[in-house]
């Protein structure tokens, strides 16, 4: 048991390389499987392709910057899908989001099942509705 959490510590610290502002974020799904699996947290998706614009500003301000979000992002294992990375990722993103827009946001559980639906359509109201939901599968 203790070789297992050694393992999965180190898996995190060697994924943790992307951050958004203040969180860190995994960057390799089977990596935030095993770690949602040990933690017993769902996995919060962010599906980018690194380029910045409004979309992606109004995802830094009004969620990842959020006061609320930083309270609550303990209760989730944060994974960052770069689609402009590789196919997989790609492949991912679309599975999860049914949509080839990006930035996306979706939360799946440790078995990698969809928790609702995803956050695609990028504007203040769908961005509070969404930060309403996750809230709701937050410890707080």
């Amino acid at each position: 048991m203790k070789k297992l959490a050694l393992i999965i510590l180190l898996a995190i610290s060697v994924n943790l390389s992307a951050q958004t502002d203040t969180q860190n974020w995994l960057t390799e799904y089977k990596a935030a499987i095993k770690t949602s699996e040990s933690l017993q947290n769902p996995i919060l998706v962010f599906v980018t392709d690194n380029t910045s614009g409004d979309n992606y500003t109004a995802l830094q301000e009004q969620v990842f910057n959020s006061e609320n979000f930083k309270r609550y992002a303990s209760s989730f294992v944060l994974l960052k899908l770069d689609i402009s990375a590789d196919a997989y990722n790609k492949r991912l993103a679309f599975h999860y989001t049914k949509s080839d827009n990006v930035p996306a946001l979706v939360l799946i559980d440790e078995k990698g099942n969809t928790i609702d639906k995803a956050l695609t359509e990028i504007n203040s109201e769908n961005i509070a509705e969404f930060m309403a939901f996750i809230k709701t599968k937050t410890k707080y």
